[in-house]
């Protein structure tokens, strides 16, 4: 997903949280036999497995990976700092995808990113966007419309802020 992408499921979701970045790009139900398929079949089943395990232990808002295998969370979605998430999170260790903790040089390189971004939004007109925390970017819907038109504006105006058109395995 491009950067471009990443930040108008920003703006409809109001908090995006990548919390996965497995490889792959195979489908559970395509049957494919060529070893690339298989392995991403594989990766893929290991992240289907991984979202039923944590929901059967408690983190029933868990979503499912996508056809990549990797989780996008969205606002309302689970709380990677509650009891239980973290209860859940060792119950289905053994089940953990790769790439699925965070790495803190990627983190870093993200909070970077969407720190441009952020700026961007308050310079375009978005005086109450925040900044990212660890990475990440939660757009508090309480005080921010994010359907109104000149949130668009300046989510348009913003969409490139970094110059690159955003990484690959950023979003």
């Amino acid at each position: 997903m491009n950067k471009a992408s990443l930040l108008l499921a920003a703006a409809a979701a109001a908090l995006t949280l990548t919390v996965a970045g497995c490889g792959g790009s195979g489908d559970s139900k395509s049957g494919s036999t060529g070893s690339t398929g298989s392995s991403a079949n594989s990766a893929l089943e290991k992240a289907v497995k991984y979202a039923q395990c944590m929901r059967e232990n408690g983190v029933t808002n868990f979503p499912d990976p996508d056809k990549n295998g990797k989780f996008m969370i969205a606002a309302g979605g689970p709380n990677k700092n509650t009891p239980q998430f973290k209860k859940a999170q060792q119950a289905c260790k053994s089940q953990e995808p790769p790439g699925l903790e965070d790495d803190p040089a990627t983190v870093a390189k993200e909070q970077a990113e969407w720190l441009k971004f952020a700026r961007c939004m308050r310079a375009n007109g978005i005086r109450d966007f925040p900044d990212p925390k660890d990475g990440r970017l939660l757009v508090p819907r309480d005080r921010i419309n994010t359907n109104s038109t000149q949130f668009k504006n300046a989510l348009k105006a913003c969409r490139n802020v970094n110059g690159d058109g955003g990484s690959e395995n950023g979003g």
